[in-house]
């Protein structure tokens, strides 16, 4: 996976990469450079204090909430494949066990199973057969080994040659010989030995625990030993992968993380493809979750937003709190009984939040509500 090619447009990426490798450390923490990093960033103006005439502050009407700071950022938004484990290569195949006719309903695609859990049956005239073979096996060994075991004593007492004794443990043996490969038989049909005089219908159970990725049967199918008929692929190890741009992959030593909806937390980035696709010209990271997500499946594609760890904190406030005055994004914040309109640089946003850097205080209060009375009078309008 992490194969280094030396591309004159990465080499920043691969002399992090070469040092990372002298110093010691883990190749899982080297990334690529994040551009939002080397972007000059300009220093924010000090807030304006708004002057408001006392004769309007009853009138204001303004609605806000309280500022939240965060060293979590998000970068990019994309697609997202679900791989079973970093191999790809977690499935079981589900085969005929026997001849027969499949009865009952079928695991739908994408539904999760667990191991020894029935699929579906199979209705089998072989089976039955299978099965009276075994049964009238086993009770030729029975009435051998009862016979051999009587002649035993018999010979011990005197009674019998000992040629006798012989014939009657050849018998007892060829007897136990034939119940093994009735047995063998059955054993290959996927009979276990609790279910031989049941019926003749076949249970076919789920090998692993995972999701079922292919169906190649259909409900009343009649299918011969050894066909495929299921695929299911193990979802225990799930790895969520993401390609990026390489200026947007997170930085030699900073923590990223792979957000999907609905998840119930997020998937660490793990490692990163050093190889550089061609055609997309993206790198691939790979995150994977501490629990795999209920709601996804091997092969799924869904969508997900990349989130890097600050080292200097973001602000993060209701993206309707930002307006446009004087060419320049900015926010109207409340402090104590002042209004200030602070300048911001917008740095990402996500599910209706914007992460913003500004000149702010830690008990500010951004306006999400009243700001078009804030801006009439800061633009000399006098209110609305």
């Amino acid at each position: 996976m992490n194969h280094i090619h030396r591309t004159p447009a990465f080499s920043p990426l691969i002399a992090a990469l070469i040092l990372a490798s002298c110093c010691g450390l883990p190749m899982t923490s080297v990334f690529a450079q994040d551009s939002t990093q080397t972007t000059p960033q300009v220093p924010p103006t000090a807030p304006k204090a708004i002057t408001i005439p006392e004769a309007m502050r009853a009138n204001l009407k303004t609605q806000s909430v309280a500022i939240q700071f965060s060293q979590n950022l998000p970068i990019t938004q994309g697609m997202v494949s679900i791989s079973a484990a970093a191999s790809n290569q977690a499935s079981s195949q589900v085969s005929a066990p026997t001849d027969g006719q499949v009865i009952g309903d079928l695991p739908q695609l994408g539904q999760t199973v667990q191991a020894g859990q029935t699929l579906f049956e199979l209705a089998s005239a072989g089976l039955a057969d299978l099965q009276a073979q075994w049964s009238m096996a086993q009770a030729k060994a029975s009435l051998a080994q009862q016979s051999s075991s009587r002649d035993q004593s018999l010979f011990a007492d005197g009674l019998i040659a000992k040629k006798r004794l012989e014939e009657s443990r050849s018998m007892a043996q060829s007897a136990a010989a034939e119940l093994s490969a009735a047995s063998a038989r059955l054993k290959l049909a996927g009979v276990t030995a609790s279910s031989r005089n049941l019926s003749s219908n076949l249970a076919v159970r789920a090998p692993i625990s995972g999701v079922v990725t292919q169906r190649k049967i259909m409900p009343g199918e009649r299918v011969s030993m050894g066909q495929a008929l299921l695929e299911i692929t193990a979802s225990a190890d799930q790895w969520w992968l993401m390609a990026v741009p390489p200026a947007k992959a997170p930085m030699a030593g900073q923590q990223a993380t792979l957000h999907i909806v609905g998840c119930p937390e997020p998937a660490p980035v793990r490692l990163i493809d050093l190889t550089v696709d061609p055609m997309s010209q993206l790198v691939t990271l790979r995150a994977e979750p501490a629990l795999a997500c209920a709601s996804l499946r091997p092969g799924q594609m869904t969508n997900a937003s990349l989130w890097v760890q600050q080292v200097e904190p973001v602000i993060a406030l209701p993206i309707g709190a930002i307006t446009e005055l004087d060419n320049q994004p900015q926010v109207f914040v409340q402090r104590g009984e002042s209004y200030f309109l602070v300048p911001v640089q917008l740095r990402g946003e996500f599910d209706g939040m914007a992460y913003v850097l500004g000149d702010f205080q830690p008990k500010d209060r951004v306006i999400t509500h009243g700001m078009s009375r804030l801006k009439a009078i800061v633009l000399g309008m006098g209110g609305e």
